[in-house]
């Protein structure tokens, strides 16, 4: 009867284990859709237009302009405001610019007008995840669409 007990509380915890990563997953898995979709959206405009989208300059207080003005350049290639934002910064509610949560939580490279810069180096991230929310640094994405962990990202080149 002991160890049956004793067997069943190592299974509780198991599960109870298991159960505290599932969000976390989940997560994961969205906010690496996101920034597949952000990825094909700029391409999409790449093509449509020949260059990467051209940002006006905004000063750190205009933090709001900046995101609103990604959002309207990239909704015309399917891409809905939600897709911008991770789950997990979302659900964790830290993160704070301006005494406000970002709408924006994943911030593009700027590159310069030439068509052929943003695939010119395949190693350069199209975009970056603002926060370290899944372990093992930022998500990133790469102009080949793969969407890698900053830490480990980094490792190929400190080697």
């Amino acid at each position: 009867m002991v160890a049956v007990i004793g067997i069943l509380i190592i299974l509780i915890m198991l599960l109870v284990s298991v159960i505290s990563r599932l969000p976390g997953v989940g997560d994961r898995v969205k906010c690496t859709a996101n920034l597949r979709g952000l990825a094909l959206g700029l391409s999409n405009y790449l093509e449509d237009k020949g260059h990467w989208p051209d940002q006006p300059a905004f000063s750190h207080e205009e933090q709001g302009k900046y995101e609103d003005w990604w959002i309207n350049e990239l909704k015309p290639y399917g891409i809905p405001d939600k897709m911008w934002q991770c789950p997990a910064i979302l659900r964790l509610g830290k993160i704070q610019q301006n005494g406000q949560s970002p709408r924006v939580h994943y911030s593009p490279t700027n590159f310069d007008q030439k068509p052929n810069t943003p695939h010119k180096w395949p190693t350069m991230p199209w975009l970056v995840e603002i926060a370290n929310v899944h372990g093992h640094g930022a998500l990133l994405v790469l102009p080949d669409g793969s969407v890698q962990d900053w830490d480990l990202y980094m490792e190929k080149f400190t080697k």
